[in-house]
């Protein structure tokens, strides 16, 4: 709470001081009572109204707390520390402008209340005004260098600002004046974990969980923090303490799901889906993993309640989503391929509809002008190597291509190979070409000049992928989209293999059309059209490289690959260098986490269902085939 009032001296004062000590000492009824006695003494009292109100606000009373600490200020207007209680209540009764001017008021009659401006400030990040925010707190710490609440705000500011590094160091000063607040290594876990610094952020959750063991949200963060860094198995482990804690922690429960789906658990998986369903048949988890190959959701009567959240216009979006393309999977394994494009195409339709605001938005012509910008900055001649400018380690391979090309099939079969290790979906390459001064079509030849910083991330680079892939000799990145990153990755990694790998562009396009991938990501694949302007670009793009390239690049066909697995799998290994192992075939009995859309399919034998699948659909496909030429 606020400072008090000093009253006049006398008997009121002695039950006032008493009063006032029972409130610090936390003992809120004795304090309670005794500010009664007071007023009945004296009804309009201004400090046993307020303080009153300040225990109301304690016992989440807003609305009274607002009735007495409003009947204090009636009496004395000008008494500021009640105009910051009362703004503190209006802000817990969701009264946020009128929250500010209580605070601004407070500040008017005392321009030195650091509380008032760090309050002030908190209620401005909740509205997102995060300008006017940051000024408040530069006010409150100026004035009080030590108040916890301000260097909180300040880390909030920052971060709404865009400014995430000076927000980490905001919450690092926070944590140096209270090691032990264990939400504040948690919040700075959470923002390390959004800077992909996630090996900086398991360390604050494990912080915060050593301080706070029983709390299931701090669990549930650190799972969510490993299954960034791959290791779904530990993920798992955190959720599962985490619905322990908390049995009826619906979030946990479907991220629990999720992790034991990537390490191939699906029967445990679906038991947590399930759990999920029972809890909140609204949540979006109820739904979402049902449009994934292997969800083992197809009882009696799955698909009408799948259909009938599609269908009913006050379901929220996100459910009507997930149910689309779940029910369209349901369908298309029934045969029923009509009626599954019909329900895929009204999920993806509300997909685009309601796209995110900072997602990214997929625009064919300026796509293609981005290809034609990196086959003139890479000419035949340009990357044959050989002047010092990256790191020589053959440790990196890069698979390429477009999503859903079998680009996580490749993958698994190379890290069935006892010396491999495949890493995933690393988005460190854009890093890189950020570091360097551009994105994705960065022209490394204009940094030559600087080969140190090249050579830097390069082998900052291979000595990360090393903590990865430990006493691995190849180490994967299965980023489709470093097809864009070609003449970058073959710069800074002369002596890394790239491989290609190309499917059907019908049989492409309809895979990412039929995939709910993540909020906000692959826009062009709820569009039939925009997949076909996407793959063929990325076509285009991919044929150059390999003229580039050469011996370094090798190029894979998904239906090659179905047709002569043995065959294309030791050219694959051979590929990397490497001895055949007889494992590689056994590439669906291999543990480890596959964070892909494809997790349950690559613990699969090989089949060949997914070669010509578009013909089911065929009559559908007229916006594709137009794009696509045919």
């Amino acid at each position: 709470m606020a400072g008090q009032h000093i009253p006049r001296p006398g008997a009121r004062q002695s039950i006032l001081q008493a009063a006032i000590a029972h409130h610090q000492a936390g003992q809120l009824d004795q304090a309670e009572r005794l500010y009664r006695k007071l007023l009945d003494r004296t009804p309009d009292h201004p400090d046993a109204l307020h303080l009153l109100g300040v225990i109301a606000i304690a016992r989440g009373r807003h609305e009274r707390a607002i009735q007495l600490i409003g009947r204090a200020l009636h009496i004395m207007p000008g008494f500021a520390d009640a105009h910051v209680n009362l703004g503190n209540a209006l802000r817990l009764a969701g009264k946020l402008e009128q929250a500010i001017e209580s605070y601004q008021r407070a500040i008017a009659l005392n321009p030195n209340a650091a509380l008032a401006h760090s309050n002030l400030a908190r209620v401005l990040n909740d509205l997102g005004r995060f300008p006017a925010a940051l000024a408040s707190c530069g006010a409150a710490i100026g004035l009080d260098p030590t108040l916890l609440a301000a260097r909180v705000n300040l880390a909030v500011s920052l971060k709404g600002l865009g400014r995430a590094p000076d927000a980490v160091v905001a919450w690092r000063a926070a944590i140096a004046l209270q090691p032990n607040r264990a939400d504040s290594h948690h919040e700075l876990g959470l923002l390390l974990g959004e800077m992909q610094r996630f090996d900086e952020a398991v360390k604050c959750h494990d912080a915060a969980i050593a301080m706070a063991p029983d709390n299931a949200v701090f669990h549930c963060t650190r799972g969510s923090a490993m299954l960034r860094m791959h290791d779904a198995a530990a993920a798992a482990e955190s959720f599962r303490r985490a619905v322990i804690l908390k049995p009826d922690f619906v979030e946990a429960w479907a991220e629990l799901g999720w992790a034991l789906r990537l390490i191939g658990r699906f029967d445990e998986a679906e038991a947590s889906f399930q759990r999920v369903r029972e809890l909140d048949p609204r949540h979006p988890g109820a739904y979402r993993h049902v449009a994934a190959p292997g969800a083992g959701a197809d009882e009696p009567g799955e698909l009408r309640r799948l259909a009938d959240v599609l269908e009913r216009p006050d379901s929220p979006v996100d459910q009507r989503i997930a149910a689309g393309f779940g029910s369209g999977r349901l369908l298309d394994s029934a045969g029923r391929f009509d009626e599954a494009f019909a329900h895929y195409a009204t999920a993806n339709a509300l997909a685009r509809q309601n796209w995110p605001p900072g997602g990214d938005r997929f625009d064919p012509a300026n796509f293609a002008r981005w290809v034609d910008l990196l086959i003139q900055t890479y000419p035949p001649g340009s990357l044959d190597g050989g002047d010092g400018y990256g790191d020589p380690s053959e440790l990196p391979v890069f698979i390429v291509g477009m999503p859903r090309s079998g680009t996580t099939l490749v993958e698994q079969i190379c890290a069935s190979h006892s010396r491999v290790f495949g890493a995933g979906e690393l988005h460190d390459i854009d890093r890189i070409a950020t570091a360097l001064g551009g994105g994705r079509s960065h022209d490394i030849t204009a940094r030559r000049g600087d080969a140190g910083i090249g050579r830097q991330l390069a082998d900052a680079h291979i000595a990360r992928l090393r903590g990865l892939g430990g006493d691995a000799v190849r180490v994967i990145d299965k980023m489709p989209d470093n097809i864009l990153q070609v003449g970058l990755i073959a710069t800074l990694f002369p002596r890394a293999r790239i491989i290609y790998c190309r499917r059907d562009a019908r049989d492409t396009a309809l895979s990412c059309y039929f995939q709910l991938f993540s909020g906000g990501l692959m826009h062009f694949a709820y569009d039939l059209a925009d997949c076909g302007w996407r793959n063929r670009e990325t076509e285009r793009l991919g044929a150059h490289w390999l003229r580039v390239l050469g011996q370094r690049m090798m190029e894979l066909r998904y239906e090659s690959l179905v047709a002569d697995l043995e065959g294309e799998s030791r050219r694959l290994i051979g590929f990397l260098g490497l001895d055949w192992e007889p494992a590689c075939l056994e590439f669906h009995r291999t543990e480890r986490t596959v964070t892909t859309a494809s997790h349950w399919q690559v613990r699969q034998p090989l089949y060949s269902a997914s070669v010509g699948r578009w013909r089911h659909y065929e009559r559908h496909l007229g916006p594709l085939q137009a794009t696509l030429g045919g």
